[in-house]
């Protein structure tokens, strides 16, 4: 029986207490299922190699890369972090090993990283999808709201909208180094921003909708865009008969019972519990997990095509190659698998995922439901309208009949002069009239115009 060892290097959270990343969990998850099905690597053993750094920690990434290169190795998993996966990049690429990534990350035009391959969706697809939905929308004003700078990398596509597009985008960004964005959400409210697109990740969008619940934001009046691909790691329970629309992305291919067999078992498994009061539900696998268990699936494919590969010791100060680095590299970019998130599949000159499928999920009284797809090839297929029936409050008044009660105060509700007996709505006159009928008119419904008894606007009842 052969062995082989993947070897990781991911990030933990400092504080009193280390928190082991979600990567790291899905990393073992994926080794111990594929050791337990011996249809994909009949022969093989898998036997995982960790290490664990400080985020940020580029210096300590590195020299745990030298360590696991030294011991052999067929590819790298991680860490994710821009400083320290690029500081292993950068020996990845001497050394002709292949690094394996799930976040998202900016690469430029004219990148060289040869030995690199991103099962995370290509952003400039992400941001066709994004504006392929407020095109079917039809909105014609949208605020986007974006955590970092990188956020305005990823939805380049968007914010370049206004000029190809008959749109008007309001740009703001999240409050630095802090979770409380009451200020901003006061603003926007302010302001009247109701279509509004976040770029944040679920931890910060459960914390946005925990506060907009607070400041009136979650009525029908509002519609929000996530981008995050974990929409549904968020608990959405007190939000469910609010009337807000909701709207967002999922990779993860639950649909299919076969990932939903192996997403149960994580959750059985208990993976990972989220922090009291995180607005996050437990046992959700992410989509940073999910991307895991799939990147190691893919090199076990990869693997599979090259029986005849051997795996020797590295040395980094070296700069002797692994010689079949390039050949298992094009193996990996040539890969193809069904996995937790749908078809695997690499550009090969990039090492990018550009061909993928994402499903619209929108949050509907019964919880967060599919509504459309969205695909590379394709386009957008909304399968329903992302919202409720009468969430949209133009529409629900249409055809309706509504009865208005109202007090007679000058200048705006009062009794017509006429020598005629008068009927109905006729009866009246004033600022609120003429503001009634025209309402009526743009929105389609009808009324019937009564007076309260006891001409008072209100009266205390016997609970205050």
């Amino acid at each position: 029986m052969k062995r082989v060892t993947p070897r990781g290097i991911f990030e933990q959270t400092d504080g009193l207490v280390s928190l082991v990343s979600a990567e790291e969990l899905a990393f073992k998850f994926a080794v111990n299922n594929i050791n337990r099905n011996r249809t994909l690597l009949p022969n093989t053993t898998l036997t995982y190699d960790i290490q664990r750094i400080n985020i940020y920690d580029s210096f300590e990434a590195s020299r745990k890369a030298c360590d696991q290169l030294s011991l052999g190795v067929v590819a790298i998993f991680g860490p994710s972090h821009s400083s320290s996966s690029n500081a292993v990049q950068s020996i990845c690429n001497a050394l002709e090993v292949p690094h394996i990534q799930v976040r998202w990350k900016h690469h430029p035009m004219d990148n060289r990283d040869s030995f690199y391959a991103n099962l995370y969706p290509d952003y400039s697809s992400l941001s066709y999808a994004i504006l392929d939905l407020v095109q079917f929308l039809k909105w014609k004003t949208a605020t986007v709201v974006y955590d970092d700078s990188t956020g305005l990398i990823r939805l380049q596509e968007l914010i370049m909208a206004p000029s190809r597009y008959n749109i008007r985008l309001k740009i703001r960004q999240l409050p630095l180094d802090t979770q409380d964005t009451r200020p901003l959400l006061k603003e926007m409210k302010r302001s009247r921003e109701f279509r509004i697109i976040f770029d944040c990740s679920h931890h910060m969008a459960a914390q946005i909708l925990k506060q907009a619940q607070t400041m009136g934001m979650m009525t029908e009046y509002y519609h929000y865009i996530f981008t995050t691909l974990d929409m549904m790691a968020i608990d959405l329970e007190p939000y469910r008969f609010c009337g807000v629309n909701m709207t967002g992305f999922r990779i993860l291919n639950v649909e299919n019972p076969q990932v939903a067999s192996i997403v149960e078992k994580w959750s059985m498994e208990k993976q990972m519990t989220p922090k009291p009061d995180s607005g996050l539900l437990e046992g959700i696998m992410t989509t940073d997990a999910a991307l895991t268990y799939d990147a190691v699936h893919i090199v076990s494919v990869s693997y599979q095509h090259a029986p005849q590969m051997t795996v020797n010791s590295l040395q980094c100060h070296r700069h002797k190659p692994w010689r079949f680095g390039g050949r298992f590299m094009s193996f990996i970019k040539e890969s193809h698998w069904d996995g937790l998130t749908g078809r695997l599949s690499f550009n090969k000159t990039s090492g990018l995922r550009t061909d993928f499928d994402l499903d619209i999920v929108s949050l509907k009284e019964d919880g967060l439901e599919k509504v459309g797809k969205w695909s590379v090839s394709g386009g957008l297929n909304i399968t329903e309208v992302p919202k409720r029936k009468g969430m949209n409050i133009t529409d629900s008044l249409a055809n309706r009949s509504l009865v208005i009660t109202t007090i007679l105060e000058e200048p705006y509700v009062m009794l017509k002069k006429s020598d005629k007996a008068l009927v109905g709505n006729d009866r009246f006159e004033g600022f609120c009239i003429d503001l009634l009928k025209e309402l009526a008119n743009v929105l389609g419904f009808t009324y019937e115009i009564r007076l309260v008894p006891d001409g008072r606007y209100g009266s205390q009842d016997d609970k205050g």
